[in-house]
């Protein structure tokens, strides 16, 4: 007999949200995180309004709205000249919003309302490595040379890849994007809309503004292709040259150092984990390449495994878990990142942001495919409709000629 039905590692909110679920299907769960929270998480700290919809069928959103900046639309710019603003507008169950709160207090909330569906937390636990075989349990190692066992594992380690790599899930360290942020107070001109910039940044990518108050905001860049100059010092540099922030910064305080951090876009259905070990959230590569958020494919992955462990130890003792998991995946996720990677290749490399803000502006129905493909509500069919996927032939065969041209 195993110790408990499932082990999770990492108490972020992929694995928070896991912890939380099985716990609420009765399931007896051990959770495993090498910090203490509440602790800080690198990251834009934004989510979208399809995670929120997932936190509001829990029943706790409410706790994080309630701490959250809730912002209603988006400003793009490309330059001064070239800027405008989109309405996010509600989705069919009434949800608009933006929710921006930091990772330190995000994350802390989520891993609370786990605690209380009931699992066994071990706290300040460094899991390193985790076996598991057909025939026998999955045993967690941890640092001190105990050993737990379950009938299933989850890991939700984000992007950090070195237990994927050590249990087998990995055969070498993947390729990561980067992105940098910094926290400001007395923030100048800050509104109920995010801001992504697009001049003064390398592409494919983009420097942000997300609200954390009426005064306060969260303030990073990051370029989602592999550069050699570090992301910190990017934003430093654009701190200091670029002329929407430095009128913004004027007089503003500094709250936090520039910290940088990696992100997984690496996804594919084979990244879903073997045997009886899954992979959720970012340890599983699922981070948009365009935009790197990721909170809210961390929630939406954890609801699909916490459903297929559930149902797969009722029916087979968790073998068939992994199978299950992987098509809901495939299902969901693997057109939408073959969408993504060829607008990142073909429409905002290069000097094509101009071209791309232009076309965004001009049609309506391009500006909301946009506005929901950047926060989570874009279905594939909404870019193939012909007033979507025309405007984006026409970027990439532009940019094609662009390049042929020299």
């Amino acid at each position: 007999m195993s110790d408990f039905d499932v082990s999770i590692i990492g108490a972020g909110p992929a694995g928070s949200l896991s912890a939380l679920l099985l716990s609420r299907m009765g399931l007896k769960v051990a959770l495993f995180d090498r910090a203490r929270f509440p602790r800080d998480k690198v990251c834009g700290d934004g989510i979208t309004p399809r995670g929120a919809r997932l936190l509001m069928q829990l029943g706790i959103v409410g706790d994080i709205h309630a701490q959250a900046f809730a912002a209603r639309g988006v400003t793009l710019r490309g330059s001064d000249e070239n800027s405008f603003s989109i309405a996010f507008g509600r989705d069919d169950a009434g949800i608009s919003d933006l929710l921006i709160l930091p990772r330190l207090k995000l994350d802390y909330l989520l891993l609370e309302h786990a605690l209380a569906a009931g699992p066994r937390y071990f706290e300040a636990t460094k899991v390193v490595k985790v076996d598991c075989d057909k025939d026998g349990p999955c045993r967690v190692l941890l640092d001190d040379d105990r050993t737990v066992t379950s009938t299933v594992a989850i890991i939700a380690t984000g992007a950090e890849s070195q237990l994927l790599r050590k249990s087998g899930l990995l055969a070498q360290k993947p390729a990561v994007e980067h992105a940098a942020r910094v926290y400001f107070d007395d923030v100048k001109g800050l509104d109920d809309h995010v801001t992504l910039f697009f001049d003064g940044v390398d592409m494919p990518g983009y420097g942000w503004i997300f609200p954390t108050s009426a005064s306060s905001a969260n303030i990073g860049c990051g370029v989602f292709a592999q550069r050699h100059r570090p992301q910190a010092e990017r934003l430093r540099t654009l701190i200091d040259s670029h002329p929407l922030l430095r009128r913004q910064l004027e007089g503003a305080r500094q709250t936090a150092p520039i910290k940088a951090y990696p992100l997984r876009t690496d996804f594919r259905v084979e990244h879903a984990g073997r045997a009886r070990i899954l992979c959720v959230g970012e340890a599983a590569g699922l981070v948009n390449p365009i935009t790197g958020e990721g909170i809210d494919y961390a929630f939406e992955s954890a609801q699909f495994a916490a459903e297929a462990v559930s149902s797969s130890l009722a029916r087979d003792g968790g073998d068939s878990a992994l199978a299950h998991y992987r098509e809901r995946l495939r299902r969901r996720f693997a057109t939408r990142f073959a969408i993504y990677r060829w607008v990142q290749a073909k429409c905002l490399s290069g000097d094509r942001a101009d071209d791309f803000l232009a076309a965004v502006k001009a049609s309506p129905a391009l500006r909301q495919t946009v506005v929901d493909g950047l926060f989570g509500r874009a279905r594939p069919r909404d870019y193939l409709r012909p007033n979507v996927l025309l405007p984006a032939l026409k970027l990439a065969f532009l940019g094609a000629r662009r390049k042929r041209l020299g």
